[in-house]
């Protein structure tokens, strides 16, 4: 009935290959970076520094620092630069910051207030590969159909 013997590891789950979801809830304030392998997703406020496999934020969620990730889909507020390979930025994301990116989406409604840049390639010289700016602009009727976007390469 009662032994001393250790849980044999055959009555535990094994760890697959899959990366595992950590979920910040809407009532959940981290204040402090945070670093996972796995897959993180964002309701919650996160005051601090993010770093993940891949970032999922939901509307409500708000982090404000740095996010470092391989995919990230905001859909909420980021005071900070964010840098991922490919970005999903939903309608109701507001962005606060620059973004590098290798690939991007960005919907309609979606507010960005900062620079939207290709990332450098690791050990690349920067001024050897061109990259492209975009830089709001205030809207003039008398400019007829502008996008409100000027495109600058560097």
């Amino acid at each position: 009935m009662f032994s001393s013997k250790q849980p044999s590891a055959a009555g535990r789950p094994a760890r697959s290959g899959t990366p595992s979801l950590s979920f910040i809830g809407p009532e959940v304030i981290i204040s402090g970076d945070l670093a996972t392998d796995a897959q993180l997703h964002v309701d919650g406020r996160i005051d601090g520094n993010v770093r993940c496999a891949q970032l999922i934020q939901g509307p409500d969620g708000i982090i404000s620092g740095n996010i470092h990730a391989e995919e990230a889909r905001l859909a909420g507020t980021v005071e900070g630069t964010v840098s991922a390979a490919t970005i999903s930025i939903e309608a109701s994301a507001r962005i606060l910051g620059d973004v590098a990116y290798d690939t991007i989406g960005i919907e309609a409604g979606a507010r960005i207030e900062g620079r939207l840049g290709r990332r450098a390639g690791a050990g690349k010289d920067d001024e050897a590969q061109p990259s492209l700016i975009a830089t709001p602009v205030s809207f003039s009727p008398g400019r007829g159909a502008d996008s409100g976007l000027v495109a600058e390469s560097r």
